[in-house]
């Protein structure tokens, strides 16, 4: 309830950057490895000496949520303009709340 509360407001609000993809929906992963092709092929055109040079990097952060600071989320949706109720129902719902993450040893 209380994220389609904030999708709701975010929608309305400042909208989501075009460059959010996952989590959101009609954005997902295939759509952003699409907009990451479609670049790719806009900078092959052209000769030898006029293309653009192109490189492409990318980062997995595995976990995303489990390892931002819950204090973040509240900052970040007082930038967005969230309602001062659903900042405080998030704020409610992550106190005294703990995690605990295990590693896992990988073997090569």
């Amino acid at each position: 309830m209380l994220a389609s509360r904030i999708i709701r407001e975010v929608e309305e609000g400042v909208g989501i950057s075009n460059n959010q993809f996952g989590f959101w929906k009609g954005r997902s992963t295939v759509h952003a490895i699409q907009k990451v092709m479609d670049w790719a092929l806009e900078t092959r055109r052209g000769t030898w000496r006029t293309r653009r040079i192109s490189l492409f990097i990318t980062l997995d952060i595995k976990n995303a949520f489990g390892t931002i600071r819950w204090s973040s989320i509240i900052e970040a949706m007082a930038q967005k303009n969230i309602s001062p109720y659903l900042q405080r129902q998030i704020r409610e719902y992550l106190s005294d709340r703990r995690y605990q993450v295990e590693a896992q040893e990988e073997i090569l």
